[in-house]
């Protein structure tokens, strides 16, 4: 959630500038459960779930995702955008990678590599094996007019997305 936010800031504050006016903003973002256990991220002792660091964790995903959808909905009300959704599912997969689509033509994927971390949370310090992706490159994919590998990679993640999306996915109430 947090890379996403930090992505669509400056388009969505070129909507608001007038400098950009789509027609629609349709956002759907998958985020993993924090309700549930995981695998990873884990601490590092014993490699088992950290209800305390999925807390953390949510409370982080909160606010990266309400701050999204306050400003596309802000776009709207203020009728710098005719229609706007964003929609939020969570699953109950790690997430082990990051996958961007832009309208279904051009993806942009990333791994979140382990690597061990200490976090704070309420005054305690966890010594995890964190998913850390803020710094992880990523990969740009086009689909275009031909069979190219780009076009396949694009076609794929979409349907990766949707797969997980309409079946396992459950709505997120923001």
């Amino acid at each position: 959630g947090e890379t996403l936010a930090g992505a669509i800031q400056e388009p969505l504050d070129k909507i608001r500038a007038g400098r950009l006016t789509p027609g629609s903003i349709a956002i759907r973002v998958l985020i993993p459960d924090t309700d549930r256990e995981w695998g990873l991220p884990c601490l590092q002792d014993g490699l088992k779930d950290s209800p305390e660091f999925r807390e953390r964790a949510a409370a982080i995903v909160s606010r990266s995702i309400e701050g999204m959808a306050a400003s596309v909905g802000e776009l709207q009300s203020l009728g710098l955008v005719p229609k706007a959704t964003f929609e939020v599912r969570a699953h109950q997969s790690a997430a082990h990678f990051k996958v961007y689509i832009l309208n279904r033509s051009e993806a942009f994927f990333g791994f979140y590599p382990v690597t061990a971390n200490e976090v704070s949370h309420k005054g305690e310090q966890l010594k995890v094996w964190d998913l850390l992706g803020k710094d992880s490159v990523l990969f740009h994919h086009t689909r275009g007019d031909d069979e190219s590998l780009g076009g396949a990679f694009v076609e794929q993640a979409q349907g990766w997305f949707d797969s997980v999306w309409g079946s396992v996915a459950k709505p997120l109430v923001l």
